[in-house]
């Protein structure tokens, strides 16, 4: 379950990725990535039991804003679900007045969940995003962004969701850089699906080379503890991650 503030940046990320032709340019350009992380969060819950994950992902980026990727992570939902494999692809761009935004489509496949496992509700499912970014001016390059994703029919067959998020940024010296995020989750069918609730985080991370480490604290602002995968009592987590993209 890729975070969708990540779509406000594959357009960039792509289109600035090693191009395929040896003359320097390409309308079609490919990008890779990898990464280790302590515990995987999605929209503030595990996906892993607190345990550690291995992601990893390939794009392909259009000099026209067009994209297409997949990405996977290892999963722990206490049943058969092992892998979380992402399809997702899109459109983004940058307006002449330097807000970047993007839209696209997410589809969440879980192939080893047995039938036995789905008898409460099909696992995988998709969203639509739509999401809008800022980044002003000045040392340290404050940076604003907003996304939204609606899903019909959410994880495990429980009606329709929405999620929002809105992100603050900002770069420090030493290609460091400082994140804040808060998502609210709105669940239509609460009683199928738990309460809405809301949560936030807040980061550092540096580049180092083609390497990338962060530090993230995410925690449950409403206390609502039953949107939690596994039900853990304390919903805070403490993230270390080191990232490699090329």
């Amino acid at each position: 379950m890729k975070k969708l503030n990540i779509k406000l940046v594959l357009c960039t990320g792509i289109l600035a990725s090693s191009s395929v032709l040896a003359d320097g340019h390409s309308p079609v350009e490919f990008s890779a990535n990898v990464g280790y992380f302590t515990d995987y969060i999605y929209r503030g819950g595990s996906q892993t039991a607190d345990g550690p994950a291995i992601q990893g992902g390939f794009d392909m980026g259009h000099e026209s804003g067009f994209y297409l990727g997949t990405w996977a992570s290892n999963v722990d939902f206490g049943n058969s679900a092992e892998v979380e494999i992402d399809f997702y692809g899109g459109f983004g761009g940058e307006l002449p007045n330097g807000i970047s935004w993007d839209i696209g489509a997410l589809y969440y496949w879980y192939p080893a969940v047995k039938a036995a496992d789905d008898a409460g509700g099909d696992f995988d499912f998709y969203d639509v995003y739509a999401g809008v970014g800022y980044t002003f001016s000045g040392d340290l390059a404050p940076s604003i962004g907003f996304g939204v994703a609606y899903t019909p029919d959410y994880f495990g067959e429980v009606g329709d969701a929405t999620y929002f998020t809105v992100d603050f940024g900002l770069s420090l010296p030493g290609d460091a850089n400082l994140g804040f995020q808060f998502g609210y989750q709105n669940n239509d069918e609460e009683n199928r699906a738990g309460p809405s609730y809301s949560h936030a985080s807040v980061g550092i991370s540096k580049d180092v080379g083609v390497f990338t480490m962060d530090l993230s604290y995410y925690f449950d602002i409403d206390d609502t503890k039953e949107f939690w995968v596994r039900g853990n009592d304390e919903p805070d987590a403490l993230v270390f991650s080191v990232s490699a993209s090329f």
